[in-house]
């Protein structure tokens, strides 16, 4: 069979992989042995694309929906000239702020369809942009907002002598790793000698493999972060050089985390006092990191948490200095000034557009995505009527499942762009059916841009492969690349897309978009690599991927003359840690009416809502309620029993199932799992709905508008009901 080189797009580690092609199907795919960085790992999700994209259930027309509910398909021309139809009497009616959009995570797979989204929005007029980033690891933005940032990449991956990581398993996430092989990368650094500690109240795969694994109650992340900067200030054990040149705010920071003595913090969190103190020695010796993933967030302010991490790293200067080159760094996008200087804090929250919910508006990490709900059921002057769905699911994935269908069936007109008929898809008024990855080209620009922004995704080098199409979409389909849907949309409705702000390169696109006939992909593409470090043209003679270290970058000198400073006090963060003293973290539990608290579990074999099908899952659809071993018994309940979850808000029926790394008083589950109340029966076959426990108006970051996700109090009761029980 022929085979071609190319990279999987199933999720954000983009790992290369080598297709074999029979009659125009992918057939096979693996992991491309020859790659100088991922060595041909590839994950579950990724060998199994061609029967995800095979698969009989795949929309190969868009589909529009009638009166009486049901679906017919409908070609995507004319599901375009509807929807531009439909959207020219609401804006006309309404104004534009009433149109919004969702940015999910699968709409990162094309590096081509943030900058039509965003740009047809701004051709509309209409401000009302939700992204993912509001959900997940939103504190990150807001964070470095207040905190400001070094305008230098961090150590990062860069010779590490230690690594802190809390809530998060990289083994599932390729985040807070290298990314490329994790594994591999791991047993290396830890065979340099570097100390990794892991900060989770499960034993999971990485924490398996740490030095040291601090297992304490959900929810105390920031308690311990205050612990660890406490003991790093106590003993001056903190970077007396950078902290005097480019710190402000080191005495009240002191004096703010003084009261989280390594003993009172043990006693909260449930873990040993010398713990404690190591983490914080072993972090403060040398270079180093730290990363958290959503748990921490979930479950605490995620502000909060990021901010603090933030002081830990400047406290130790963990970045990089003037004259040290920067290995991991962009390859299609422009070379980015890296300069050791301080960019101050400006504001994180609060500006640009006012929702009508909390007053809440515009933040560091974009509109509060957990209130969009409320923004669209809010009758009224400026209420939401249409939702343009791009690269996600939200019926499966916003908190709140009951209050988030009750809005999209309350939409004048909802579009979703999907593959599937997933739960939002059967709510919406159209569907359109898009191309799937390996039928358009590509390149890794994703992986530069989290590079830019010091997410902790990515290589530890400067990488970068390109993609051509690999196979025709299915014959006789119809479907359509998502940018060429808002492109359509602009070309019925007579507006101008400027996609100039959303390029990383100074590429100027009006003539090719004013163009009578469709650009190509391709043509996209080179215009979006214009400028970069390293031409498309270069990368494209490495088809398996390569590392791209000429021209080499280096840290400049900063402005002698420059007063600003990183902000380790800042008094919002500061208020927020001392209520943390007056308060229990939401992990504890206790006797009353929710004794149990559920939190999150990543799970390689699944992506989101977007990837749980028979080739991934091996046999198991559904997503397990892990407990306790101790309060399986307590509950007289045994691995494989039914049982009902019931929060404050809603109930789902799910499969318990054993884990003794667990913390007792925890049910640990993967999210996105089920589907909407009428497929309640089936949860042994498709799993649980947990977003449907969570409870939209019980903010845990106030600041960004987000729902507690994490350390949900919740009750466990035996299902008895043999209905319930679903198929065996």
């Amino acid at each position: 069979m022929p085979t071609h080189s190319s990279f999987c797009r199933a999720c954000g580690n983009l790992c290369p992989v080598i297709v074999e092609v029979e009659e125009g199907r992918l057939k096979n795919v693996t992991g491309a042995p020859d790659n100088p960085v991922f060595a041909g790992y590839t994950c579950i999700k990724g060998r199994a694309q061609p029967e995800i994209g095979h698969d009989p259930s795949r929309l190969l027309h868009s589909q529009k929906r009638e009166s009486d509910g049901t679906y017919r398909p409908i070609s995507s021309a004319a599901a375009m000239d509807e929807i531009a139809a439909h959207l020219i009497a609401l804006i006309d009616r309404h104004g534009p702020g009433t149109i919004s959009s969702y940015l999910g995570t699968m709409a990162y797979a094309n590096p081509l369809i943030m900058p039509f989204h965003l740009a047809f929005m701004d051709a509309i007029a209409s401000p009302m942009v939700f992204t993912s980033n509001t959900i997940d690891k939103p504190g990150r933005n807001t964070a470095n907002a207040l905190h400001g940032r070094w305008m230098a990449p961090p150590q990062g991956y860069d010779r590490p002598d230690a690594a802190l990581l809390f809530g998060l398993n990289s083994f599932q996430s390729y985040y807070g790793m290298a990314s490329g092989n994790p594994a591999k990368w791991l047993s290396e650094r830890l065979r340099d000698g570097m100390q990794l500690i892991v900060i989770d109240p499960r034993k999971t795969d990485i924490a398996k493999r740490a030095n040291l694994h601090i297992q304490p109650v959900p929810g105390e992340d920031p308690a311990i972060l205050a612990c660890l900067i406490n003991v790093i200030i106590r003993e001056r054990r903190y970077d007396e050089e950078f902290v005097t040149n480019y710190v402000d705010g080191l005495d009240r920071l002191a004096e703010a985390v003084r009261p989280f003595t390594p003993e009172a913090v043990a006693r909260r969190a449930d873990v040993r006092a010398e713990d404690l103190v190591s983490a914080a020695r072993v972090f403060s010796t040398g270079r180093g990191y730290a990363a958290a993933g959503v748990g921490p967030g979930f479950a605490a302010c995620s502000t909060l948490v990021h901010y603090l991490i933030l002081n830990l790293e400047a406290l130790c200067g963990h970045y990089l200095r003037a004259g040290e080159q920067v290995k991991r760094t962009v390859v299609l996008m422009p070379p980015v000034p890296h300069t050791a200087q301080v960019a101050p804090p400006k504001p994180a929250w609060g500006y640009g557009t006012r929702l009508r919910i909390r007053g809440l508006g515009e933040t560091a990490a974009g509109l509060p995505t957990g209130v969009l709900p409320d923004e669209i059921l809010l009758e009224g002057e400026g209420q939401i009527k249409a939702l343009i769905s791009n690269g996600g699911n939200p019926v499966s994935a916003w908190p709140d499942q009951l209050k988030t269908l009750k809005a999209m069936q309350t939409l004048e007109l909802l579009v979703q762009i999907d593959p599937w008929m997933s739960s939002t898809a059967r709510q919406a008024h159209y569907v359109i059916a898009p191309t799937m990855p390996y039928e358009v080209p590509s390149a890794t620009f994703i992986m530069d841009a989290l590079v830019v922004n010091p997410h902790w995704y990515g290589p530890d080098v400067a990488y970068g492969q390109y993609t051509p199409a690999i196979v025709e979409p299915p014959t006789g389909s119809d479907v359509i690349d998502e940018w060429g849907f808002f492109f359509g949309l602009a070309r019925r409705m007579d507006l101008n897309l400027d996609l100039s702000p959303y390029l990383p390169g100074p590429a100027k696109p009006e003539g090719l978009l004013n163009r009578t006939e469709l650009p190509t992909s391709d043509e996209l593409l080179d215009l979006m690599a214009r400028g970069s470090r390293i031409s498309l043209d270069e990368v494209k003679l490495h088809p398996n991927g390569g590392i791209f270290v000429d021209p080499p970058d280096y840290v400049v000198p900063g402005d002698p003359d420059s007063t600003d400073r990183l902000d380790v006090a800042n008094e919002t963060m500061m208020q927020d840690l001392a209520r943390i003293l007056t308060e229990e973290a939401p992990g504890h539990h206790g006797s009353g009416e929710y004794p149990f608290r559920i939190v999150g579990r990543r799970v390689q074999r699944t992506f989101n809502s977007s990837q749980n099908f028979p080739a991934t899952n091996r046999g198991r659809g559904y997503n397990p309620a892990y407990m306790h071993p101790t309060d399986l018994e307590y509950l007289a309940l045994r691995p494989g029993d039914a049982i009902e979850i019931a929060s404050r808000v809603a109930s789902i029926c799910a499969v318990v199932d054993s884990d003794p790394t667990l913390r007792q008083g925890l049910i640990s589950m993967t999210h996105c799992y089920g589907d909407t109340p009428e497929r309640d029966d089936e949860f042994r076959l498709i799993g649980s709905p947990t977003n449907r426990l969570l409870d939209s108006e019980d903010f845990t970051d106030p600041y960004i508008g987000m729902p507690r996700i994490g350390a949900v109090p919740v009750a466990v009761r035996p299902l008895n009901d043999r209905r319930r029980n679903g198929p065996a």
